[in-house]
């Protein structure tokens, strides 16, 4: 009996340590978004094959705002990702809000993004507090749904991802900012419940929507995301979205952004710091 129990409990320790090891990633080097008011002069610049095509962006997009392709990396000769104290979701990130309720009662983030994505007026529970039902075009799979139990909010770069790719030095206030973010339509999704467990806490080199009518844009957010909040990509990530956007044919167009776009989620993060008490 105590021989059992022994093995038992080795076997929970090595469980630990595996599930530890499981949560840190280790390289020597990673990348950043490149934004065209970054410091070159320290800095490897390194372009993609997507930038030969830089010619096919609209005319009509405001070139005075700066274009510039999301696309064109920063590398970084640095030790990424083996953050010193392993991801926990309720300590560095927290839960939902009731900050983000407009009505200033009991509603938090994720009916407040619910009701955003919804196409038709939502309806509530008797409570008032929770979405209940809806309509909602799902982005990842392209289906259609009604029943607000059917999805769960996604954090378009996953908690975990964020955490070992930069987060780990913020505060908690913003840390809780980002995971409550609602600065633009793409940070929070509301997607099918069952397709955002399969996607968990994968980057691009893990996992991208079935729907390959979505999957260039899914690659632009991603990368905007990462640029807005300053975070690094990891090679293997940096490798897998470049792969991708030449499978999916993505345009020169479609990886673009401006820099007065990026200049107000800077303002907005910088307006809401103290959004979460």
């Amino acid at each position: 009996m105590k021989t059992s129990l022994l093995v038992l409990l080795l076997v929970g320790v090595l469980s630990s340590g595996r599930a530890h090891a499981q949560q840190r990633i280790n390289f020597d080097e990673f990348y950043t978004v490149k934004e065209p008011t970054a410091n070159v002069a320290t800095q490897e610049t390194t372009s993609t094959p997507i930038d030969l095509f830089w010619d096919q962006v609209d005319e009509a997009v405001e070139w005075g705002s700066r274009v510039y392709s999301l696309l064109s990396f920063d590398h970084h000769q640095a030790t990424f990702g083996n953050v010193l104290e392993p991801y926990n979701r309720m300590k560095h990130f927290g839960t939902w809000i009731a900050a983000n309720d407009p009505q200033g009662r009991c509603g938090n983030t994720r009916a407040a993004v619910l009701r955003r994505d919804s196409s038709t007026n939502v309806t509530m529970s008797p409570s008032g507090c929770t979405v209940s039902r809806g309509t909602w075009e799902d982005p990842y799979t392209g289906g259609r749904f009604t029943d607000a139990r059917d999805l769960q909010i996604d954090h378009f770069v996953p908690l975990k991802n964020a955490y070992i790719s930069g987060a780990d030095k913020w505060n908690k206030k913003k840390r809780c900012l980002y995971a409550n973010y609602l600065g633009n339509k793409f940070h929070l999704l509301a997607v099918e419940g069952t397709e955002n467990m399969r996607k968990s806490d994968r980057g691009p080199d893990g996992y991208v929507p079935p729907n390959r009518a979505y999957q260039c844009q899914y690659l632009a957010q991603w990368l905007k995301v990462k640029v807005i909040w300053s975070l690094g990509l990891t090679p293997p990530e940096k490798a897998a979205i470049e792969e991708l956007v030449q499978d999916n044919h993505c345009t020169a167009t479609e990886l673009a952004y401006t820099q007065s776009d990026l200049a107000k989620q800077r303002r907005f993060i910088a307006d809401n710091k103290d959004l979460c008490q």
